[in-house]
């Protein structure tokens, strides 16, 4: 029985693949400046209708922004975020059409010197970056520009034939997946080898994976991955961000490689390096505030055991815990 439920879901799942695909395919043929006019009224209409969401946007803004935002300042960048992300979703099938002679269209590039600087180093490279922007199009324009190849971090998503139509997406110019549950080893072998590993850095994190630091003055479990394979490796950390522009293109900007905090003691390391990527994410986040992804809770704190607890010296500081 269970191997006829299991065949017609993976039928029924490719169907609706194919579907999605021709949607998709459909929708690359028109402009994509026409297509994104679109993202006003179906970003206000998600914002009418999604109760949850609109309350943990609205919730989050307030917390960051306490003391400089009034509640209107709040409003006008929750309603503006999800015109954002409703723009990111129908940009999507344009990305399809993305190549090396239409990439001006699409972005425009600051500090590109510091790639050459990282790659210079010798050492293996760790992009890291946010939800930010359009990441889908940056991930796609920084492989392009440069005509390599980067090995990405990411979740996979628990609607298949989804998660296939964005895997063929991601992987169209030449970037590698990494599923984020099983790839530790994997990202090891690849900067030992001198190669280039990019993780979105900015979500939420259990505390068995992370480290208590500071998110715009609270307190965020952030993921200690990135600072863990940096000491670990000795890794050259880039900082990738890009913002909506007002031409309608995104701005893709790479600083100059971060530069770690190292000494005897390793956990201390992370801590310090992890609240200083933190402060880089919140300083772009800050150029353009509508463009982040606010309705995600990424201050969700779950109770840490008391055992654990103990050993987390750094928290006693953090007035949130």
């Amino acid at each position: 029985m269970n191997r006829k439920k299991n065949t017609f879901k993976k039928k029924a799942d490719t169907l609706i693949y194919a579907a999605i695909m021709i949607i998709v395919r459909l929708g690359a043929l028109f402009p994509r400046q026409m297509i994104v006019k679109l993202a006003v009224p179906m970003g206000k209409l998600w914002w009418g209708l999604d109760r949850r969401h609109r309350k943990i946007a609205l919730n989050n803004i307030r917390r960051a922004y306490a003391a400089t935002y009034n509640e209107r300042q709040v409003y006008t960048v929750a309603r503006a975020t999800f015109v954002q992300l409703a723009r990111v979703a129908l940009e999507l099938p344009s990305l399809f059409q993305l190549n090396k002679s239409n990439l001006d269209s699409y972005t425009t590039f600051e500090g590109l010197e510091n790639i050459a600087k990282a790659r210079k180093s010798g050492k293996g490279v760790l992009v890291f970056t946010a939800h930010l922007g359009n990441w889908e199009l940056m991930a796609l324009a920084v492989t392009l520009k440069f005509e390599g190849k980067s090995h990405i971090l990411v979740r996979p998503l628990d609607f298949e034939p989804v998660d296939r139509v964005l895997s063929q997406l991601r992987k169209r110019t030449g970037n590698i997946l990494l599923d984020k549950i099983r790839s530790a080893r994997s990202i090891g072998k690849l900067l030992q080898k001198k190669e280039a590993v990019s993780i979105l850095m900015d979500q939420n994190a259990s505390w068995y994976d992370g480290v208590y630091v500071p998110f715009f003055g609270l307190t965020a479990c952030t993921n200690k991955g990135l600072a863990l394979f940096a000491s670990r490796y000795d890794a050259e950390v880039l900082p990738v961000f890009n913002i909506r522009q007002p031409d309608g293109r995104y701005k893709i900007m790479i600083d100059a490689p971060v530069k770690l905090v190292r000494s005897e003691n390793i956990s201390d390391d992370i801590i310090a390096n992890t609240a200083q990527f933190n402060r880089i994410i919140e300083k772009h986040i800050r150029m353009a505030p509508d463009n982040w992804m606010w309705v995600h809770r990424r201050w969700r704190l779950k109770p840490v055991p008391a055992r654990v607890k103990k050993k987390l010296k750094h928290i006693k500081e953090l007035k949130t815990l």
